[in-house]
């Protein structure tokens, strides 16, 4: 088993801050926005999207069964939404995991 060993000291941050000014120059504060944070955004947007479209599926389930929708054909709309919404968050795990045993199987 390996582990990942931080590295210590050998770069002076001083030097790079050129880059950061750069950086800040090119990209107003407003609209950069942290990498972490993104992902972390895009994320709950996969997350917000299934459970939304799930719920959506339920209450047009619920409808049908006492009577109060009409067109069948838009229940079977939102239930295939709701499917490849769950699909795609399935394989955005997956690749994340893939990711994930990657990096933890990398040699240093």
């Amino acid at each position: 088993m390996s582990y990942i060993v931080p590295i210590s000291g050998g770069i002076d941050a001083s030097k790079l801050k050129w880059v950061q000014e750069a950086n800040q120059k090119l990209h107003p504060a407003s609209e950069v926005q942290k990498p972490e944070s993104a992902f972390k955004t895009m994320l709950n947007d996969v997350i917000g999207n299934v459970i939304e479209t799930e719920n959506q599926t339920k209450v047009d389930a619920y409808n049908l069964s006492i009577g109060n929708m009409d067109s069948m054909h838009d229940m079977m709309i939102n239930e295939m939404k709701a499917e490849m919404a769950l699909e795609s968050m399935v394989q955005i795990r997956n690749k994340l995991l893939d990711a994930y045993k990657e990096v933890m199987n990398t040699n240093l």
